[in-house]
C-alpha cells in the first residue's frame, strides 16, 4: 500500500521533541515501511535549504512549500490564533499535494483536527481513503468540566470523524465517547494504543550520569513528571503532593523534576504559574522542585533513566507516551485512572493507579515507593518487561496495517466497509 501520513506542519519531521502525535506518525511510518509499504510523511519546508523530498529510515518525507507565520514568541491567545492560521495554510498545501497525487495514494492518515477538517472538506472524493487518529485528551472529560474551547474542539472533532473512512481511538474510554457523544458509528472505530521505542528509552544510558550531575540528582530520590504545564495534566496536584512528601512525611531530600513548557489558552487551560510559584515559595519547596521548561528529547530520555519514580497525575488523557517511555526506562509509574493509563499500569505490579485530582492518594503512593526500595526496583523491572512485551512500535504498526486493509474492503473474509462512497456516515 502507498500510505500518506499528514504531519502537524509545525515541527520538523523526524521529530527531535517528544510531542505524542509526532512520535506516533514517525515511529509507525518507519515500521510500516519495514513491512514493505510505501510511506510518505507530508511536512512543510522550514528553510530554503530543505529538500522537497528526502528519505529517512525507509520513509519518504515530502516537504510542501508554504508560508509560515511566526508564532512561538507571541503572547497567549494570539499565539494560539497564529498557530491555527499556520495549520490552515499547511492544510491547504497538503490538499494541493493530495489532489495532484491522489491516483497513487491508498491511505491518507490524518492526526490533527484543524488540518483534517480542511483536507476532508476540500477533498471530498478522497474521504474513502482517509483515516483519522484522535489525540485529544478532552474526550475523557465530562461536559461540565469542559470550557468553551474544549467543547468547540470536540464538536469539530466529531464532525471530522463522521466524514472520514475510519477512526482510530487510543483507548476504550475514548472509543465510547466517540460513539455516545460524537455520534460516530461504533463499527467505524478501532482502538490502537500508542507504542514506545525500547531501544531508545532504556534504563542503561550513559547519559543518565550527566543528567544526575546537571540537575543535582545525586544522593536524592527523584520523582519525575513530563508533560505540558496545564491544568488537565494535574501539575498543581503534584506540587501539593510534593508538599505532603517533604513537609508532612519528612522526606526532605526528595526532588521533584517537572519537565515541560507552559501551555497557552486555546490549547489547554494553563496552570497559573504565578500562583504555583508562590505556593512553592510559601511552603519552602524551592530546593525540592525544579521546573526545567521544555527539553530536547535526548535530555528527557536521560532524565527518565536517572529518576527513581515517574508520576503522571492527569485529569484526562488519551494514551500518553510519557508513561510508556518511563516504563521502557525501567521506572515504577504512578498515574491516574483516566484514558489509556489503566491499560499501561497494572496496579501494584509496575506502579500504582490513583483517582484523578486526589493529591492525598498521590502523596501516599509516592511515599510508599520512597519507603520501599525493593518494591520500587521490582516494579521498575516489571515496567521494562511490560513495555518490551506489549508496547513495541512494530506491534502498533502491524495493527494499523490490518486496519488499513480492512478499511479498504475485506479483512479475514469479512466486509468492513462503512459509510457511503464519499466516506460520509449517515447522521
Amino acid at each position: 500500500m502507498r500510505i500518506v501520513q499528514v504531519s502537524v506542519g509545525s515541527v520538523r519531521m523526524p521529530p527531535k521533541e517528544g510531542s505524542a502525535p509526532l512520535q506516533v506518525i514517525f515511529n509507525t511510518s518507519k515500521h510500516l515501511a519495514r513491512m514493505g509499504h510505501q510511506v510518505v510523511i507530508l511536512d512543510r519546508k522550514y528553510s530554503k535549504r530543505d529538500q522537497a523530498v528526502e528519505k529517512i529510515e525507509g520513509v519518504e518525507i515530502a516537504r510542501v512549500n508554504v508560508i509560515r507565520l511566526p508564532s512561538s514568541k507571541a503572547p497567549g491567545f494570539l499565539r494560539f490564533t497564529l498557530a491555527e492560521l499556520n495549520a490552515i495554510l499547511f492544510a491547504l498545501a497538503v490538499s494541493r499535494y493530495l489532489g495532484k497525487n491522489s491516483s497513487n495514494i491508498d491511505i491518507i492518515h490524518l492526526h490533527l483536527t484543524s488540518i483534517g477538517l480542511i483536507v476532508s472538506i476540500l477533498n471530498r472524493r478522497l474521504r474513502g481513503k482517509m483515516f483519522y487518529t484522535c489525540h485529544l485528551s478532552q474526550w475523557a472529560l465530562s461536559a461540565d468540566k469542559l470550557g468553551i474551547s474544549g467543547r468547540v474542539h470536540l464538536l469539530l472533532d466529531s464532525y471530522l470523524m463522521r466524514r472520514v473512512r475510519r477512526v482510530i481511538a487510543l483507548n476504550d474510554t475514548a472509543r465510547k465517547s466517540f460513539t455516545h457523544i460524537g455520534k460516530v458509528k461504533a463499527d467505524n472505530i478501532v482502538v490502537v494504543p500508542n507504542g514506545v521505542d525500547t531501544d531508545f528509552f532504556s534504563p542503561r544510558l550513559d547519559a543518565k550520569e550527566t543528567a544526575r550531575e546537571r540537575y543535582g540528582l545525586e544522593g536524592r530520590l527523584t520523582v519525575l513528571f513530563v508533560g505540558r504545564l496545564a491544568k488537565i495534566k494535574g501539575v498543581e496536584h503534584l506540587v501539593k503532593a510534593a508538599d505532603a512528601i517533604v513537609n508532612r512525611f519528612g522526606h526532605k531530600d526528595t526532588l521533584f523534576v517537572l519537565v515541560g513548557s507552559h501551555t497557552y489558552a486555546g490549547v489547554d487551560e494553563p496552570v497559573n504559574m504565578e500562583e504555583m510559584l508562590t505556593y512553592i515559595k510559601q511552603h519552602q519547596l524551592d530546593k525540592n522542585i525544579i521546573l526545567t521548561g521544555p527539553l530536547p528529547l535526548e535530555e528527557v530520555r536521560a532524565l527518565y533513566a536517572a529518576c527513581d519514580i515517574f508520576v503522571l497525575p492527569s485529569l484526562a488523557e488519551g494514551d500518553p507516551l510519557v508513561t510508556l517511555e518511563a516504563m521502557a526506562s525501567g521506572k515504577p509509574v504512578i498515574g491516574t485512572k483516566v484514558g489509556g493509563i489503566p491499560n499501561q499500569i497494572r496496579d501494584g505490579w509496575n506502579g500504582f493507579l490513583v483517582d484523578a485530582g486526589n493529591e492525598q492518594q498521590l502523596a501516599d503512593k509516592i511515599a510508599y515507593l520512597i519507603d520501599n526500595p525493593n518494591d520500587r526496583r521490582r516494579m521498575g523491572e516489571n515496567s521494562r518487561k511490560y513495555a518490551e512485551d506489549e508496547f513495541d512500535w512494530g506491534m502498533v504498526a502491524e495493527k494499523l496495517s490490518v486496519f488499513y486493509q480492512g478499511g479498504q474492503g475485506k479483512q479475514d473474509g469479512c466486509s468492513t466497509t462503512t459509510g457511503n462512497q464519499d466516506g460520509d456516515q449517515e447522521t
